[in-house]
């Protein structure tokens, strides 16, 4: 049997209807690439792992079926992270599908000999034209902390060797905000990044559409903890770097708690309740505001402390 160049991992949990789709997308834009297909399973009640097996075994795959019992997406995913056997391997969500990018990061990681690759989203293209090509960890993590770049984990390419040499993985206990978490963490061990010519399309008409069983609740402020820890990393590793420390601090910090804001508004909650959960944790003292803190932000941030009863989620 031939090595597996790629490991493509799946964490997945009730897709059965869906499941065929999404595999047989993958395999179309795997193309001649010796590929390895990790199935991790999160509980499911119907019949998602027969149907994996069966599609494994039909198409002649190299692969297996992990059942991991009923845990977070991010045990999945380090689950799977310790069994691919491949030089190289990506994450695939039901609920985030990209289609024709996955032949193009490969090349680009072979020219580049990259430990992580991505891809052009919407809001990247303009934005970073004219950027090298070339620049290192901690000048993406800024343009991501300052809203330039977005990096998504449903359409990266790692280096498996990388991560290892790293000790990289998903905090487990971490439900929201830990694969923007892994993300800064990778770019901030001294990843050799490359950005593939490729523009990502999703593949709406195949993604997981079911509404989530439950409210994220204050589970959501796991999100800012991950920040948290994010920040911790940057003034451990970049500490002469003034002005990625002031963007994380004065914009990516204030924004994701206003973003926890916007959540729990949206759930239902009243603004006295949340105000409160904000006092209780601490998190309102990270409304910093300063000048990396863009306009609309400051306007946020000003109308919550002030007329919270008239602040509506975005």
């Amino acid at each position: 049997m031939q090595a597996p160049e790629l490991s493509l991992i799946l964490p997945v949990r009730d897709i059965e209807i869906e499941l065929p789709g999404i595999l047989r997308s993958i395999k179309e834009q795997v193309g001649a690439a010796a590929a390895e297909w990790i199935i991790v399973d999160m509980g499911s009640e119907d019949q998602t792992v027969l149907r994996a097996v069966q599609y494994i075994k039909e198409e002649r795959l190299q692969g297996f079926v992990i059942q991991n019992g009923k845990g977070s997406v991010s045990a999945a995913l380090n689950t799977g992270m310790q069994k691919a056997a491949g030089e190289y391997l990506s994450f695939v969500f039901a609920r985030r599908l990209y289609g024709g990018y996955l032949s193009s990061y490969l090349e680009a990681a072979r020219a580049a000999q990259a430990d992580l690759v991505f891809g052009g989203l919407d809001a990247n293209a303009e934005q970073l034209k004219g950027k090298p090509a070339g620049g290192d960890g901690p000048w993406y993590v800024q343009q991501m902390a300052q809203g330039r770049l977005r990096i998504d984990i449903a359409a990266l390419l790692l280096r498996k060797g990388f991560l290892q040499a790293q000790k990289l993985y998903f905090q487990e206990n971490c439900s929201h905000g830990y694969s923007e978490e892994f993300i800064y963490c990778c770019l901030l061990s001294g990843a050799k990044v490359a950005r593939a010519p490729v523009a990502l399309k999703r593949r709406r008409e195949l993604e997981l559409w079911r509404a989530k069983s439950a409210p994220a609740g204050r589970e959501i402020f796991q999100a800012i903890e991950a920040m948290l820890r994010v920040q911790a990393v940057i003034e451990n590793r970049c500490p002469d770097n003034r002005e990625l420390c002031e963007s994380f601090e004065e914009r990516k910090l204030p924004e994701t708690v206003m973003d926890c804001v916007d959540v729990l508004l949206r759930e239902g909650l009243g603004y006295n309740t949340v105000r409160g959960y904000l006092r209780v944790e601490g998190y309102d003292r990270l409304l910093v505001q300063g000048k990396k803190t863009g306009r609309a932000l400051r306007g946020r941030i000003r109308l919550w402390r002030m007329l919270p009863w008239m602040y509506h989620p975005r």
